[in-house]
Parts: C-alpha cells; sequence; structure tokens
C-alpha cells in the first residue's frame, strides 16, 4: 500500500510539474508570437494537451485505449463520464478549443485559478446565479462561433457501474444552441486513481478505455428532458460493455 502511494504521489507531483515547468515557458513563447497567433486563447489549450501526453507517456501503467469517431461536428457539446481527476487531461488530448465545467473550484488558489482559467476551466462552484448566467453566455458565445464546451454531466465523480443521475444544464444548452452532443465514456480510472483517493489503487499496467459515440442532435427530441434521459441511457449501455472488458 505504501508503495502505490508513494507512486500515486509521484505521479501527482509528475502531473503538476509538468505544468509548472512549462507554465514559464509557454508565457514567454505566448508574448513573443501573440501578434501573429489568430486565436491566442487556445495557445495554452495546446501547451496543456502536450503536456498531458508527456505524462501518459511517463507514466506507462496507463495503457489509453482510443474508439473514437472519423467524424464529429465542427462544435459540439461533449458530455463525458467522470470517475478521475485524470479525465479532463485525457479529453484535452482529442477536443480542441473548448471551455469545461468543474465543480470543485480549485481556482480559490490563485496559481491554480490562473492556470485553469489560460487553459479555458470554468467553476460554478460558489458562484451567485449572476455569474452562472454569464458563464453560460460565455458558452453560448463560444458554441456560435463553432467551438465546443465539455461537461461532466454528473455533475461529481462516480464509483461503481452506475452513472449518477444527469444534471440538465447542458441539454438545456443543447436545445438553446442547436448544437450535437458527443458523449464520451472513459472507462477504468477508478482502478487506478479512484475518487477521494491519492494514491494509486495498482501498480500493474490498467486499459484506460476511451469511447466517443455518435453525435445526437437535440432536433430529433421533444425537450431537453428527453434528450438527457436518451443520453444518459445509451452511455450507461456503452459503459456496461467497457466495464465488461475492464
Amino acid at each position: 500500500m505504501l508503495l502505490k502511494c508513494i507512486i500515486g504521489s509521484f505521479s501527482h507531483l509528475l502531473f503538476f510539474g509538468l505544468i509548472v515547468i512549462s507554465l514559464p515557458v509557454a508565457v514567454v513563447i505566448y508574448v513573443l508570437i501573440k501578434p501573429f497567433l489568430k486565436e491566442p486563447e487556445y495557445f495554452f489549450q495546446k501547451g496543456f494537451a502536450l503536456s498531458n501526453r508527456i505524462f501518459f507517456f511517463l507514466v506507462p501503467k496507463i495503457k489509453l485505449q482510443f474508439d473514437l469517431q472519423k467524424d464529429l461536428p465542427e462544435s459540439a457539446i461533449y458530455l463525458s463520464t467522470h470517475q478521475s481527476i485524470l479525465d479532463y487531461p485525457i479529453l484535452s488530448l482529442l477536443i480542441k478549443k473548448h471551455l469545461i465545467v468543474a465543480k470543485v473550484n480549485l481556482g480559490a488558489v490563485p496559481f491554480v485559478a490562473f492556470i485553469s482559467n489560460l487553459v479555458g476551466v470554468r467553476y460554478f462552484a460558489g458562484k451567485s446565479i449572476d455569474e452562472v448566467s454569464k458563464i453560460y453566455q460565455e458558452f453560448e458565445d463560444m458554441l456560435v462561433n463553432n467551438n465546443n464546451i465539455i461537461f461532466f454531466p454528473e455533475g461529481t465523480r462516480h464509483t461503481g457501474r452506475d452513472l449518477e443521475p444527469f444534471k440538465r444544464g447542458a441539454f438545456r444548452l443543447s436545445v438553446k444552441t442547436e448544437k450535437p452532443i458527443v458523449p464520451v465514456v472513459i472507462e477504468g480510472l477508478t482502478q487506478i486513481l479512484p475518487r477521494k483517493s491519492f494514491c494509486f489503487r495498482t501498480n500493474k499496467k490498467t486499459v484506460v478505455h476511451v469511447k466517443i459515440l455518435r453525435p445526437v442532435y437535440p432536433q430529433e427530441f421533444d425537450s431537453d428532458i428527453a434528450l438527457m434521459k436518451y443520453i444518459q441511457k445509451i452511455m450507461q449501455e456503452q459503459k456496461d460493455t467497457l466495464c465488461d472488458l475492464s
């Protein structure tokens, strides 16, 4: 158990260390090339994705197995299952030009707030109704400009086989903007770094399945609730399939 914790702690330090090391370099490069960038706000997302690629390469016990769609919409709302703090680093490898919703307000720490804002994280925790409304308006503007939004519709990390009940926010946004929803199922991280744990559960190489499902269009449903129920159904079915493979 002690060895697992040591390795788990090392992996955490490696993850955040890569960010800390690369951030000053990224800031210098950003200042120099900003006048020549068409979309400078996505420069740091690319850097974050690169940092995450290095992290997963240096932690060989996590074997990512992708099953992706060939043709995805230019702009969509991505809904992902949520087991671990490593979910977002995986999503950052796949989804460009995005904002992502986070429940826990890690932004209360100034340095973390600076980094998270740069890479497009937006927090709801501790926000007033007006502040949340402004964030949703930012989401709408992003989608209108053909960018992407990432939600964890459960609102928290789940344990076990069953998904938690979904929240309605992402589905209301989909209906309002008429943007498709792209479901993403990530399965296997709970075997490595589950909720409320700082220690890796295993030192063995573990396959983490990352499955992107076909886009679902809100125009095909009578209401956001009907859309939500359908999405949760197909994501649970896919999760059950991947659980049997893990």
